[in-house]
């Protein structure tokens, strides 16, 4: 898996097992893959009327020489700016990380707000008390590798991810995150630096 949530995961095995979106007796994966394919694509559209807090990111993995326009819906993120940071610079592909986050699956009948699958954080989040989660840019899924390297410290971003930007057809684990899921992830970029000689990137 490319986000840390292993305890997570354990949590809800023992304790939300038989009510995820992934329920062998309740889950259509053809049902639920064209559930968060509209559901993306209707968000998508909502985000073209570009704003400074609403805007559409292709994937880092995408040539720089195509527009918007030539790239594939499912090739982008959708970004909703929470928080505005400071600085000039954003994270390379190659530095390290320090994050808060919340993933979640899309609202569901079951989860209205869309299930919690992973975050940094045990419990309500506090700033003064809970430490960031250190990671590779390199070293997450491919959305969320797009987000980090457009932040600058202190953003605070809701980015929306399609299942080819997160876990794919396969999904991590049928208990947590089922194949085809689009992804709802909460940032917030409180560091960051170059991982080859360890200096602080300003």
């Amino acid at each position: 898996m490319n986000i840390k949530h292993y305890l997570f995961i354990s949590l809800s095995v023992l304790g939300l097992a038989s009510c995820t979106e992934a329920d062998d007796d309740a889950f259509d994966e053809a049902g639920w893959r064209t559930l968060n394919e509209t559901y993306f694509e209707q968000a998508y559209q909502t985000h073209t009327a570009k704003t400074a807090t609403s805007f559409i990111l292709p994937s880092w993995s995408q040539p720089e020489s195509l527009t918007l326009n030539e790239i594939a819906h499912e090739k982008c993120i959708l970004v909703d700016v929470l928080k505005k940071g400071e600085g000039s610079q954003s994270p390379f592909y190659t530095d390290t990380v320090q994050v808060h986050y919340v993933g979640r699956l899309i609202p569901t009948q079951n989860y209205f707000a869309g299930f919690e699958f992973d975050k940094s954080y045990l419990s309500t989040y506090d700033p003064d008390v809970d430490v960031p989660y250190k990671v590779s840019v390199s070293g997450v899924v491919e959305g969320f590798s797009t987000a980090l390297q457009h932040m600058k410290r202190g953003d605070k971003w809701r980015v929306t991810v399609p299942y080819q930007l997160g876990y794919g057809t396969a999904g991590s684990g049928t208990v947590v995150i089922p194949g085809y899921s689009t992804l709802v992830f909460e940032i917030e970029l409180v560091d960051f630096w170059s991982k080859k000689k360890g200096d602080r990137n300003e």
